[in-house]
Formats: structure tokens, C-alpha cells, sequence
């Protein structure tokens, strides 16, 4: 499978083969909460399932005809192929450490 990478500002959509188990669909549009922006990423078409726990990945999103919104990156929206990602907050490494991008 073609590896696929989408960025939208501090959030990153990496498209996988299959969902991990034993996670819950929720019924939210948000993929992420006031990015570093204040802003929130959300979402129109497919399924989020968010991540409680871990690491810099939010949750997964199963998308089927869907579109991404960010008042800043995308405000009309970019449709993205359809599919299962892995949503992570990305972090970059500086001479200070591991941090949050900010963008």
C-alpha cells in the first residue's frame, strides 16, 4: 500500500491499512481541540476514533468522502482520498528537546 501523509498545519493524517482494535467511534467532527492556533481541525464525512491514552497520536479517522476544515490551512475545506489515518499532533525535535509544532 502507498504510503500517504497529509498536513494541515500542527496535525498530520497518516493514511494506514486498518483500524487497531478495540476502539469507539465517536460522534464528534473535531480531529483536534484548539490546535496551537487556537483553532480547532475538524471534519465533514467518515468516522473519528479518538486516542485516550499515549504518545502524540489523537485517534484515527475512517474517511469516506471526506473533508478536512482549519479556519487558517483550509477554510473551505480539503477532500482527502478515502481511506483509514492515524491522526497525530506532530512534535519536532530541537536543541531543547522534543516539542509541539506550532504553526
Amino acid at each position: 500500500m502507498k504510503q500517504q501523509a497529509i498536513r494541515q498545519g500542527d496535525v498530520l493524517l497518516l493514511k494506514i491499512s486498518k483500524l487497531p482494535t478495540g476502539l469507539k467511534a465517536s460522534k464528534e467532527t473535531v480531529l483536534m481541540a484548539n490546535g496551537s492556533g487556537g483553532h480547532s481541525h475538524t471534519f465533514k464525512g467518515g468516522t473519528f476514533y479518538p486516542k485516550v491514552e499515549g504518545d502524540f497520536i489523537i485517534g484515527y479517522l475512517k474517511a469516506k468522502g471526506t473533508t478536512i476544515h482549519h479556519p487558517e490551512h483550509s477554510p473551505k475545506g480539503d477532500k482527502i482520498e478515502d481511506g483509514i489515518y492515524e491522526i497525530r499532533k506532530q512534535s519536532e525535535y530541537t536543541h531543547e528537546g522534543l516539542r509541539p509544532v506550532i504553526d
